[in-house]
């Protein structure tokens, strides 16, 4: 600073302080000021600092939620049984193999597995000659004990696998879940529960074979679904063991009430569709649909809309295909953050996956086991550090305060003005 500037400052300080009515008028303007500027940092925390996540490590008390686990229908070859099924719908005329290939790939068809030659369909209708949603509900079951064998929870054989797979059509095709809000209105109700003092923390599954589908399990959190970008497992003949590692999200009741943008996470209850969660999986299948009909005019699977009316034909396939459908959904989620995650969305991590081939003399069929590798340690926890009422505390504090200083200053002013009124009346 130049000693000019240095001069006129001081002599402006000097001027302010023998000018006591200036001086204390600059001195509220500045209380004023600064009272304004907590009030918009109070206010700009309370909108985007308003919950925290903790840990918590008070593990050996926790009852833990197993992973939600689908187990999808998937393609596997052509046998007797779908063969027969194509006959029935064409009496007395023998069917070309390339034609029954095309109507058992269009019967698998999802947004993950586009593969169809049209080619094969000639001067047929658009669904290649047959209605390939009834072909499904007569060769694809709807009830898990028509395919599960066995199933062991904790190395503890359940008797009954229905009140563990519920069934569910999605875009993956058919699909059976356990331990899904599908189902369920808590964790707290649901089957698969674990402890951190429980000796196996294992599920096992024992699949028929030979069928006319094969089978794609899913691991992920009991709000999600299985869907066109999740991470899925083959089951074949080898028995095939994954392990994983869990980390569960809990909410302190009142983050519910907080906005969405300040928590950037959604409730399964904050779905947009009645009698389906939300979550960020379901928030992914609606935007494909959506972009489906866009591109293609016909959509693949629809929670909106469960009717066969825009149900894709043969070339309509081919369409989505050359579209590149998964990329563009995938594009508009990650630029448009259309899709916020779920609230109580589980961690978790795969450890690994092994064959373990000792065990397939044990049990006949296809056998998969999901373990949770290691009980959780560290459990997140979600609260409220800046509610609505701190908000109204922070700002009564502030208020207080400046009145407080104020009023002392308006006093000394006062009493300022009366002296000089009572010096000039009395000389």
């Amino acid at each position: 600073m130049s000693g000019k500037a240095v001069k006129s400052l001081t002599k402006f300080l000097i001027f302010l302080v023998s000018n006591k009515r200036l001086f204390w008028i600059f001195v509220i303007m500045v209380s004023g000021w600064n009272m304004v500027t907590i009030f918009i940092l109070l206010k700009n925390r309370y909108e985007t600092d308003s919950t925290s996540i903790g840990v918590s490590t008070a593990y050996s008390r926790w009852t833990n939620t197993f992973p939600s686990i689908g187990v999808c229908l998937s393609k596997s070859r052509i046998n007797k049984e779908f063969t027969e099924a194509v006959q029935r719908r064409f009496p007395g005329k023998k069917q070309p193999y390339t034609y029954t290939r095309t109507l058992y790939d269009y019967l698998f068809i999802t947004p993950n597995n586009l593969y169809i030659k049209p080619e094969y369909c000639p001067d047929i209708n658009s669904s290649c000659g047959v209605d390939i949603l009834d072909m499904r509900r007569e060769l694809f079951p709807t009830n898990c004990s028509s395919f599960l064998e066995k199933i062991y929870f904790a190395e503890v054989l359940l008797p009954d696998c229905e009140k563990i797979f519920k069934f569910h059509e999605l875009e993956m095709g058919y699909c059976f879940l356990a331990n899904n809000f599908m189902d369920y209105d808590s964790t707290e109700d649901m089957p698969l529960q674990y402890t951190s003092l429980d000796k196996y923390r294992n599920l096992r599954l024992v699949l028929r074979s030979g069928l006319v589908y094969g089978y794609e399990l899913f691991i992920h959190s009991p709000e999600d679904l299985p869907y066109f970008n999740a991470i899925s497992y083959g089951i074949s003949g080898d028995t095939s063991i994954h392990s994983f590692n869990v980390e569960e999200i809990h909410n302190h009741e009142n983050v519910i009430e907080e906005p969405i943008s300040q928590r950037l996470c959604k409730f399964p209850s904050e779905s947009t569709i009645e009698g389906l969660p939300y979550s960020f999986s379901i928030c992914m299948s609606l935007i494909r649909s959506e972009i489906e009909m866009e591109l293609c005019n016909c959509t693949l699977f629809s929670h909106k809309d469960r009717s066969s009316k825009h149900y894709c034909g043969v070339a309509n396939v081919s369409c989505l295909e050359h579209g590149k459908l998964a990329e563009k959904v995938k594009s508009f989620v990650g630029s448009n953050m259309a899709c916020l995650p779920s609230c109580m969305e589980q961690q978790i991590s795969l450890v690994g996956s092994r064959d373990d081939k000792s065990k397939i003399s044990e049990e006949e069929g296809f056998v998969v086991e999901v373990q949770i590798a290691s009980a959780p340690t560290a459990r997140y926890y979600r609260t409220v550090t800046q509610t609505k009422l701190d908000l109204i505390v922070g700002i009564g504090s502030v208020i207080g305060l400046f009145f407080g200083a104020s009023l002392l200053n308006i006093l000394e002013i006062i009493s300022y003005f009366v002296k000089k009124i009572k010096t000039m009346l009395l000389g």
